[in-house]
């Protein structure tokens, strides 16, 4: 059974149920009110058959009585218990008189009966019970009658509510569907005039786009990695196909194999951040924290970075605050410092200058890696993080734009951050904050 044939069915039940008690109220209550009306009637009429009783010549006369008066029977009898006035063969007339109102069960049906004593007699008024019942039954038995159609209304008009109401999940169900049989993802839900539609399709689109992003990503993704891995790929074998052409020139083949072990090694890192990358999404790659003193670190990774810098021409200074330690993963953070600074050192100036600084502020260990290059403008700053992005891929040819990358992954997974801050032909400043061992 569908949710709207399930609602529905309980909507019509919880009615019924609801009908049922108001009606049993209802009839409980009128009940009630009925009887009391009818003890009123029975003594009012009691009280006007007395005024209305007159006497010639010290004998009662009953002409002005009526043996029923709006259903209740009157009554007169003598002292001694003869019917004076009143119709014969009554069930109440062989009763025994008793001052007041009773309730009495004579021949399977309920009388009430009052008594008033008079002078030489004594007046009594009665009604049955059942005639109330009868009165209330020709009065309401079409309430009853209808009850069922109105039940009938109710659940009609609870399927079109709910089916209005269900409007909005029915256009999310086609939109998935036709998501799902498909690759269009610029479908999105119109949005509902009511407060939870709207809220519906203003998630559910939001979930789209984030679905769009994310495709789109990854397109570019596996785009850019197939770019990056067919580079070194069509060198290898090039470089192979020319070293077999010559392979009498020993100077010739070392250069090839030279160039191929180059390649290789480059595809080599470059299938390592991926699995890396890969392994940071999965959230199963595997993380060694340790307290250890970044300070040292620094100064080896500088120092091991500076023959690199002179290669390119490039002078590489340090400044590195004493006593820094941190609990991270030292492996981590060493190819993320590694990363910062063969970036710097890639896209500095000629005879440009890169300085990485080291300190401590709050309780947080700050490394700045300092160049004065080319500069990164705002636009390209949103995505310089981003996988596979280069500022300019034409300074060179060794990147392969996954360095920032990694950064900011290990920056996440040791509670840390990257930032950058830069302006065009002025610099850069990357900064990986991390937090300081307790």
């Amino acid at each position: 059974m569908s949710l709207k044939k399930r609602i529905v069915s309980w909507y019509t039940l919880w009615t019924l149920f609801l009908m049922a008690l108001i009606f049993l109220m209802f009839f409980a209550f009128s009940d009630a009110v009925s009887i009391r009306n009818l003890r009123s009637d029975i003594e009012g009429v009691l009280s006007d058959a007395a005024d209305d009783v007159f006497f010639n010549n010290g004998i009662a006369r009953f002409d002005e009585l009526d043996e029923v008066e709006d259903g209740v029977y009157v009554f007169a009898f003598s002292l001694d218990g003869s019917l004076l006035f009143g119709r014969r063969s009554s069930p109440v007339e062989s009763i025994a008189y008793q001052e007041g109102q009773r309730s009495l069960q004579i021949a399977d049906r309920t009388w009430i009966v009052s008594d008033m004593m008079m002078d030489s007699f004594y007046l009594r008024t009665a009604a049955s019970v059942s005639s109330v019942y009868a009165v209330f039954t020709s009065d309401y038995l079409p309430l009853l009658l209808i009850a069922p159609i109105l039940v009938l209304i109710s659940a009609l008009g609870g399927y079109f509510i709910v089916k209005k109401a269900f409007r909005p999940l029915e256009d999310l169900i086609a939109t998935a569907s036709t998501i799902a049989s498909g690759d269009d993802l610029n479908i999105t839900l119109e949005s509902s005039n009511t407060k939870e539609g709207k809220a519906l399709s203003e998630a559910f689109n939001a979930m789209l786009s984030r679905l769009k992003t994310s495709f789109l990503r990854e397109k570019e993704f596996s785009d850019d990695a197939s770019h990056e891995l067919r580079t070194p790929v069509a060198v290898i074998k090039a470089e192979a196909e020319y070293a077999l052409s010559v392979i009498d020139d020993e100077k010739e083949v070392s250069e090839s194999l030279s160039v191929i072990i180059k390649e290789s090694d480059r595809m080599s890192r470059l299938i390592d951040s991926l699995l890396t990358l890969a392994r940071a999404d999965k959230g199963t790659i595997k993380i060694n924290r340790k307290v250890f003193s970044l300070s040292e670190l620094a100064n080896t990774v500088s120092e091991s970075m500076v023959e690199i810098a002179e290669e390119k021409g490039v002078n590489l200074t340090s400044s590195i605050e004493t006593r820094i330690n941190i609990f991270a993963d030292e492996d981590m953070i060493t190819r993320a410092m590694i990363n910062l600074i063969d970036n710097a050192i890639s896209y500095s100036k000629e005879k440009g200058r890169v300085e990485v600084i080291l300190r401590k502020n709050d309780r947080k260990a700050l490394i700045e890696v300092k160049d004065d290059g080319i500069g990164i403008s705002e636009e390209n700053q949103k995505r310089i993080f981003d996988r596979f992005f280069q500022v300019d891929k034409s300074r060179t040819s060794s990147s392969s734009g996954l360095g920032l990358a990694m950064v900011k992954e290990i920056a996440s997974l040791n509670g840390g951050s990257v930032s950058v801050e830069s302006r065009l032909e002025k610099g850069s400043v990357f900064t990986l904050t991390l937090p300081l061992s307790e």
